[in-house]
């Protein structure tokens, strides 16, 4: 081998010394050495509107309800309404038989009239001295308890009608014209559902989340996706001792008529709200051992790490609350073929940037891995 050396040293030296002035050549042409392009997506952070929001789960009730029962045992004469007909306060719904009640009542006005005469003869006599102070008085008492008498005898046969006691719609019959009814039996149910309630029962975890005030919005199984409206009008000053949670209720317009009492509802409250927040996508985040960090894009087209600070997550969108301003163009897709100091050139914008920004309950801010490289 050491006697060939000679023979193939000459050859070698020749072929470096080709290579080199073959890179010596291509350098001058290209005007010295430049880093390969990177092709990423790339978007430029502009303010919006962030919502906190916290995903809750309710019950529909209306915003009044009575089961409607008798104030005395008689025998049902009529029904005046027809099962899921809409009422007003007032409205007649149930008749009992009343003959009793009106012999009663037309009694005691006789005897109110006969006491008004005497009590109006005494006074006269009483004004000529012909009838003493005594019998006056006396004449007044008996003219006043037979009034009453005819109060009570008036107020017994208005209980024999039954009215809604407020606007709302009738539920089931119950009962039959001719039936005995009593006291405790549950005629029918009247409910008020142009407006309703939800009815929420939170863990003490929540206590914090909402108030009085907070907007919400919420959906239901028969509708699929369609959201309703909502305020929150009501939290409960104490929780339960039992279960620890906390009631807490708000109302819901209801004037179509769509939704009905003993529907679950899924719940989104808006519990906070910043205007010119900057949001980003989170897979725009990467992670080292120097922290959460992204790659901005500089004036040119180079990639420069720039440490973030994070605030709400929510359906896949992050707050930026600290590192970078209104105007920056961060890559926010490809970050793992990124390199410090890569030449950057921006794809076709991602459609998230048309998305609205919506913040949900605040998550662990621990972000996603990146592809620096250094240290990662």
């Amino acid at each position: 081998m050491l006697r060939r050396l000679p023979r193939i040293l000459p050859g070698l030296l020749a072929l470096c010394a080709g290579a080199l002035a073959a890179c010596s050549d291509g350098g001058a042409s290209k005007g010295g050495w430049e880093p390969s392009e990177v092709v990423v997506e790339v978007l430029e952070i502009r303010p919006e509107l962030l919502r906190e929001t916290v995903d809750l789960t309710g019950q529909l009730d209306a915003e009044l309800s009575v089961r409607v029962r008798p104030d005395k045992a008689g025998v049902l004469e009529s029904i005046e309404f027809a099962e899921g007909q809409a009422v007003k306060e007032g409205d007649v719904l149930f008749r009992l038989r009343s003959s009793e009640e009106v012999a009663r009542l037309r009694e005691a006005q006789a005897e109110r009239d006969l006491k008004k005469v005497v009590f109006e003869r005494t006074q006269m006599l009483a004004k000529r001295d012909i009838s003493s102070a005594a019998q006056l008085d006396r004449a007044r008492a008996e003219l006043a308890r037979e009034e009453a008498r005819v109060a009570a005898a008036r107020a017994d046969l208005e209980r024999t009608t039954i009215r809604a006691p407020f606007d709302g719609e009738m539920g089931a019959l119950f009962v039959a014209p001719g039936a005995r009814i009593e006291p405790d039996i549950v005629l029918t149910q009247i409910d008020k559902v142009d407006r309703l309630q939800v009815v929420l029962s939170l863990p003490e975890i929540a206590v914090g989340l909402v108030r009085p005030g907070v907007p919400f919005e919420f959906t239901v199984a028969p509708y699929g996706q369609r959201t309703f409206p909502g305020e929150i009008y009501f939290v409960a000053p104490t929780l339960d001792p039992e279960t620890r949670r906390m009631l807490v209720k708000g109302w819901v317009p209801n004037a179509d008529h769509a939704l009905r009492p003993g529907l679950f509802a899924t719940i989104r409250a808006e519990v906070a709200r910043r205007e010119n927040a900057l949001v980003l996508p989170e897979s725009a985040l990467a992670l080292d051992r120097e922290g959460t960090f992204v790659w901005r894009v500089d004036a040119d087209e180079m990639a420069e790490r720039v440490g973030v600070q994070t605030g709400f997550r929510s359906d896949g969108r992050v707050e930026i609350t600290g590192g970078l301003q209104a105007g920056d163009r961060v890559v926010v897709a490809g970050t793992n073929k990124v390199r410090r100091g890569s030449r950057l050139r921006a794809a076709a914008p991602p459609s998230s940037q048309s998305e609205p920004a919506r913040a949900g309950d605040a998550r662990p801010t621990a972000a996603r891995g990146g592809g620096d490289g250094e240290g990662s």
